[in-house]
């Protein structure tokens, strides 16, 4: 499967209660394939970003905020799952004025607020998440208040800022200190520097050039170093950011299976409560049932809740740049299953692994699901565009390409400097004389991006570091509309940290979105971002509707006013 799939490795480890046995849990373990190009093989000692499993430790240290008794006589009230995001969070505040006012820490770990994904907002600010939580009022909502669940990466962000507000205390310190120390998980953490300190920390792999609009694969390259820089993992820790192990992570499956309590000692380390908060479904992640052995699935504080042939199942996924992780476990049947891989694709695999130890150990007649996620990942790409043609009566905008150089602003997502970059691939030059886009267009790396679009449209690029950003592309289509693809590489860091250029990474180039621009060189111009750029993913969001600004999903608007 690795070799079919091109996968680099995984590491598995499967956990079952077992009073027959010293301890009362058996733990085995599998490690298959490289943990880097130099040939390191995985072992269960080998350190993963386990991506939005991550979300499951910060649900729990709400969880321990919440029995937290001392807390409560100190404050002078009790918190609780239902406690307002404007009572607990400063700065706190939503552009829909109902979920601003109502919207609690249920409501925000659940995923149903309104708010789409707007994972792009997601950057360094100088005052930290709390700067983060105060612009949160003007990004824009694709659905009603507790109408439909959106995946939103920015909620857990949000939360994440507790520890700090009550306790002046960080996070990350919280959560080693309640969690990571008390089930001696040695080899988890947050701290990228630390992960690479020891030696053990996989590469993750990306496919470099990818464009399957296009029908491009690239190339399975490791990225490095990992992309959350040291200084810059806080970013991204209550959604996405524990870096750990399958041996690690046997134990913490071990005492979710045990309620919360260690498995070696019976103490509890996470209150039986939130434990079970976390597993009882609130919001409808999927209506419809996949494939005819699950049930639909619901999602609680952390964890997607359903059934597979006849087995309660708890579990998440988990995937950030180069890894993808699922965390299983079987409640009633005191079984869990990890499953990680150094690879981002790798979602077929990880879940073929996964239910093929399941119909093992169950009894169950074997069903195929490699060749069924094969299949799926087949059609997938069938239905995919073949490339984004433009019409054969190309209008040109209403005003030049050039004057679009100039600054645009949004008060969460930063500002935006577009360079124009001619006719794409086929120039080096720019008609702007200003010296920044002068040194922009100047960059070989501008060039490589510009030429990897394989278009030869009127182009421009914008330099735009996010979370996992670090340009936008965007090819003219007609009039004042553009196609935009929302690229990250990072060769300027591996050249930086004495990587050198060659083995850089290159993704995003099928990420096409649309771009208006809205009334050039008039009074209220701006650029539109449109074609679900905000992430909306709940089946009753819905895209904003009529003309220019009140259609954009992001509204940047002419002017500095944005101190990001």
């Amino acid at each position: 499967m690795l070799s079919s799939w091109n996968t680099p490795g995984l590491a598995v480890a499967v956990v079952r209660r077992d009073n027959s046995v010293p301890g009362g849990w058996r733990r085995e373990y599998a490690s298959y394939g490289i943990a880097k190009d130099d040939g390191a093989p995985i072992t269960p000692d080998t350190i993963f970003a386990i991506g939005s499993n991550s979300k499951l430790f910060l649900s729990f240290s709400v969880g321990l905020l919440i029995s937290n008794e001392t807390l409560a006589k100190e404050r002078g009230k009790v918190l609780d799952w239902n406690t307002k995001a404007q009572d607990v969070l400063p700065g706190w505040g939503l552009m829909d004025e109902t979920a601003s006012k109502s919207a609690n820490i249920q409501d925000m770990l659940t995923h149903r607020t309104g708010m789409p994904g707007h994972d792009n907002s997601i950057a360094v600010k100088p005052g930290g998440k709390a700067e983060m939580i105060a612009t949160l009022r003007y990004l824009r909502p694709s659905a009603e208040f507790r109408q439909t669940f959106q995946y939103n990466n920015v909620m857990y962000e949000s939360l994440a800022h507790l520890p700090t507000v009550l306790l002046n205390q960080s996070y990350e310190s919280y959560v080693e200190q309640h969690m990571i120390k008390p089930l001696n998980m040695s080899s988890t953490m947050y701290s990228v520097k630390q992960a690479e300190a020891s030696g053990k920390f996989a590469d993750g792999y990306q496919w470099s050039m990818s464009d399957t609009a296009r029908g491009i694969r690239g190339i399975r390259t490791a990225t490095v170093p990992y992309f959350s820089r040291n200084g810059t993992e806080g970013l991204w820790a209550g959604a996405g950011g524990v870096l750990s192990t399958a041996r690690d992570l046997s134990i913490w499956v071990s005492m979710l299976l045990n309620n919360g309590r260690h498995p070696d000692t019976n103490e509890t380390v996470i209150p039986e409560a939130a434990v079970d908060y976390a597993a009882t479904g609130y919001t409808v992640f999927d209506r419809k049932a996949s494939f005819p052995e699950l049930s639909p699935k619901v999602y609680g504080y952390g964890q997607r809740i359903y059934s597979y042939r006849g087995h309660e199942v708890f579990e998440h996924g988990g995937t950030t740049v180069g890894f993808k992780t699922q965390i299983t476990r079987f409640p009633n049947d005191n079984l869990a299953i990890v499953v990680l891989s150094n690879d981002i694709t790798a979602n077929p695999i990880v879940e073929s692994v996964k239910w093929r130890i399941t119909d093992e150990i169950f009894g169950l007649s074997p069903i195929d699901w490699d060749s069924r996620y094969r299949q799926a990942y087949e059609a997938s790409i069938k239905n995919l565009n073949t490339g984004i043609s433009r019409p054969s009566d190309i209008k040109p905008p209403s005003a030049p390409f050039e004057s679009m150089e100039k600054s645009y602003s949004h008060p969460t997502y930063g500002i935006l400097r577009p360079c124009y970059a001619n006719k794409g691939n086929n120039s080096s030059s720019s008609s702007s004389s200003g010296s920044y886009c002068s040194d922009v267009l100047s960059k070989p790396l501008t060039q490589t991006l510009l030429a990897a679009s394989g278009s030869d449209a009127p182009s421009l690029i914008i330099p735009w570091v996010r979370v996992v950003a670090t340009h936008l592309l965007l090819t003219h289509y007609t009039g004042n509309i553009f196609n935009a693809s929302v690229l990250w590489t990072n060769r300027d860091v591996r050249e930086a940290e004495g990587y050198g250029s060659t083995g850089d990474v290159v993704t995003g180039l099928d990420n096409r979105f649309v771009i208006e621009w809205v009334k050039p060189g008039q009074e209220g111009e701006g650029l539109a971002f449109k074609g679900g750029f905000w992430g909306s993913e709940g089946v009753d969001a819905q895209e904003p509707g009529g003309t220019g600004e009140e259609s954009a999903e992001a509204w940047f608007k002419v002017g500095d006013n944005a101190n990001n």
